[in-house]
């Protein structure tokens, strides 16, 4: 039976419309128009909605761990990204099901209906078991998923210069570390895990599952490794997603490495196109910002974990007006813990748009599509229809509610139709969230979960926490501080973000 959904206002590609319901029957949404009209034309439809909602497509999660839970609850501070990684070693394992499980639910309480899941293994020698696990989650909580796991060749301990650090070290605490070149994991081994799992989930028809590549970032990943991660998805028509540029090291490392910027040397080994997303991009040179557009490479924008980590402020509204496809991720890592879409956005348009009057403004218009269809595009590609809310895009979509957001000290009439992207902008919260819907089924209802009770996931997810007893990361934060800061005496000019 078809479902009409109506709301007082439409939120489309960012652009408030007016008294515009959707019909939705199956998976798609299959017409458009007043309320009177569709009803008209499916008068045996359902009605779902009202004056007091706000209709907006789901948003889509460019960039995320799925670990369930941020990682200061499970016991590892925020610090300088180079150390912190040190101690993820130590967090505590929950089985991949209930993580991903977890993550889906709290996502979807946000009104994220579609996440790009970059794995973190409990086990890398439990890979191959441990991704269908994740995928099984996320479907249990009724949430798409774009699943790339990732892959490390090199400079696991630190990107460069590994002898001096070394050198820096105590005997016991250089024997402890051990010789980090990279994971247990051989390259081969992981594209035949790939392939495996490519080959059983990746689901062309329905979209629920996408199976990409991900060398981990350019820093731990060999040139032959990323060429082969991109032919291995353009010749499987999926993506592929690395982290880059998240921090000012990661930059001096290209300049000591190559001589030249992060994205000339993608360019120069044809990583670059329409394929490829990646992370972060906090310390992308101006002068690449075109050549990224050119290319059609998408950017996934973590504002609350650069700023946590202290890794800087991405030049968002630079990129965008670029013509550079940036969709927003919370990589498991919002600034308040709690993977509110909505304020992850608002913290990205406030923070984008920086002082001067010379400054590139990020309007509202264009954050609300880097939260929908834009994220989507990089997350899933530009040939399937999600994000938006036209005729032929599948059924994403969500109900705000308009009355909660105005309070009571709004005039009865507004926001206007024209002032709504930012009046919403600026006060919706994930509590805000009504009713989801995914692939045209009701995941969502009044703020509950149809299916699932999440306070029996979170019940089982704490009986199964064991935290574990920090390892020699702890002691290596002031040494691998030191050999950092060696490099900065060194940085290159312009290097403040």
């Amino acid at each position: 039976m078809p479902t009409i959904i109506h709301a007082r206002y439409t939120l489309r590609e960012g652009v408030a419309l007016e008294n515009l319901a959707i019909c939705v029957d199956g998976e798609y949404i299959v017409d458009t128009g007043s309320l009177s009209e569709l009803v008209a034309r499916y008068p045996e439809a359902d009605l779902v909605g009202g004056d007091n909602y706000i209709i907006a497509p789901g948003f889509t999660n460019a960039h995320d761990h799925g670990r369930a839970l941020g990682t200061l609850a499970l016991g590892v501070p925020d610090s300088f990204l180079e150390l912190w990684l040190g101690h993820l070693a130590n967090l505590p394992s929950i089985p991949p099901y209930l993580a991903a499980l977890y993550s889906g639910l709290q996502l979807l309480q946000s009104g994220v209906t579609a996440v790009a899941h970059s794995h973190n293994p409990n086990s890398w020698s439990e890979l191959a078991a441990e991704l269908p696990e994740s995928i099984r989650g996320y479907a249990d909580a009724g949430i798409r998923v774009a699943m790339h796991p990732p892959i490390i060749d090199q400079n696991q301990l630190v990107y460069a210069d590994r002898q001096r650090l070394y050198d820096m070290l105590p005997p016991e605490l250089r024997e402890a570390v051990g010789d980090a070149e990279g994971i247990d994991l051989s390259v081969d081994d992981y594209f035949a895990v790939l392939e495996d799992l490519f080959d059983s989930a990746h689901d062309r028809k329905g979209q629920r599952v996408h199976i990409q590549v991900s060398p981990a970032g350019g820093q731990w990943c060999g040139e032959d490794l990323i060429i082969r991660a991109c032919e291995w998805a353009r010749s499987r028509h999926t993506r592929v997603q690395m982290h880059m540029l998240e921090t000012r090291y990661q930059r001096i490392y290209a300049h000591k490495t190559w001589g030249k910027s992060f994205i000339r040397h993608l360019e120069d080994i044809g990583a670059l196109g329409d394929w490829l997303t990646l992370a972060h991009m906090v310390w992308v040179e101006d002068d690449d910002i075109e050549l990224l557009a050119e290319r059609g490479v998408g950017v996934a924008h973590n504002i609350s974990s650069n700023l946590r980590l202290r890794s800087g402020i991405a030049p968002v509204a630079e990129m965008a007006a670029a013509g550079v496809k940036v969709g927003i991720g919370l990589d498991g890592h919002t600034l308040d813990d709690d993977q509110d879409f909505l304020r992850e956005m608002r913290l990205a348009w406030t923070i984008g748009n920086r002082s001067g009057m010379a400054a590139v403004d990020l309007s509202p218009e264009m954050v609300w599509r880097m939260g929908t269809d834009i994220a989507a595009e990089i997350t899933f590609g530009a040939n399937v229809p999600l994000g938006g809310l036209e005729v032929g895009s599948l059924a994403d979509l969500i109900l705000l509610d308009r009355d909660a957001v105005k309070d009571i000290w709004s005039p009865a009439d507004f926001p206007s139709r024209e002032l709504l992207p930012t009046f919403f902008l600026r006060r919706a919260k994930r509590e805000h969230v009504r009713q989801v819907m995914v692939g045209g089924a009701w995941v969502l209802r009044y703020g509950e979960h149809v299916n699932v009770e999440i306070t029996d996931v979170e019940r089982e997810i704490w009986e199964r926490l064991q935290f574990a007893v920090a390892g020699p990361s702890v002691r290596l934060d002031t040494y691998l501080r030191k050999f950092y800061r060696g490099w900065d005496n060194g940085a290159l000019p312009s290097l403040r973000r």
